[in-house]
């Protein structure tokens, strides 16, 4: 894996000059992605995962050109997500400057195989310009409010919330689209379920949950609720393992023992 990535990474990386939020370089990258190279993408990459060509990614040799060449580096410097509780991403919607705008998901234009809210995209800061220009018949102004109350209508319907960030070198944090994601749908979900948290990586936030014993029933929705399969029973009480953040589980608690908390390292 080591070598594999340093031979990749200098032409990946390439056109990651400059990662700034602002700069030309990025924001070009980010419409030629956007308007030719995401919709596409996901297609393939929902196939091969989980489609009709799910065998790609079972054989050795094409798992490891879709792995090495693609997944990996897309996942590591490219595009990837950050799942965000509810509460906290709609505090953190009602504090973005600058415009939004809301779109059909991308995920779900690609393989048209889930049912979920199709409009569903909640572009922020440099993405709103970007889709906006690439797609103007299909995405829409909308105020915080609107914004707040898609997710919270996804939210009721069992979808988590991923920020998703474009260019990850060096650190930079590059926030453009806030996605309302199913596990059947959700591509990028999808990627990293199937081919594993160290080639595809979702990022963990700044939150984490954890379990109150005094009120924990032992009812398992919890379990049943968690996308990332990070919570157990234990001798009738609920466990938190490897947690993502999402905090779906949260929110299903019949009794609010499993409480967000900050992540500390």
């Amino acid at each position: 894996m080591t070598r594999i990535s340093a031979f990749i990474a200098p032409f990946f990386l390439s056109g990651h000059v400059v990662s700034g939020e602002y700069s030309p370089i990025r924001l070009f990258l980010m419409r030629i992605f956007a308007r030719y190279i995401e919709v596409p993408l996901l297609h393939l990459s929902y196939l091969a995962c989980v489609g009709r060509l799910k065998f790609l990614s079972k054989f050795f040799l094409t798992r490891w050109l879709i792995v090495y060449p693609i997944a990996y580096p897309f996942g590591h410097w490219g595009d990837t997500g950050r799942p965000v509780p509810l509460n906290e991403l709609v505090e953190m919607v009602e504090g973005l400057e600058g415009r939004l705008a809301v779109g059909p998901c991308r995920c779900r234009i690609g393989h048209k195989a889930c049912d979920h809210p199709m409009e569903a995209d909640i572009v922020i800061k440099t993405g709103t310009d970007v889709w906006l220009e690439a797609f103007p018949d299909k995405y829409r102004v909308i105020d915080r409010e609107e914004a707040v109350r898609i997710i919270r209508d996804c939210s009721e319907q069992g979808l988590f919330h991923m920020v998703f960030l474009h260019c990850l070198l060096g650190g930079a944090v590059n926030e453009y689209v806030i996605c309302n994601c199913c596990t059947d749908g959700c591509v990028p979900y999808i990627l990293n379920r199937s081919l594993g948290q160290p080639v595809y990586p979702l990022v963990r936030g700044e939150w984490r949950v954890e379990v109150d014993p005094a009120l924990c029933l032992g009812c398992g929705e919890c379990v049943k609720a968690c996308p990332f399969s990070a919570r157990r029973l234990r001798e009738g009480v609920s466990e938190v393992l490897d947690c993502f953040g999402c905090g779906l589980c949260a929110g299903r608690c019949p009794v609010g023992a499993s409480i967000i908390a900050e992540r500390t390292l």
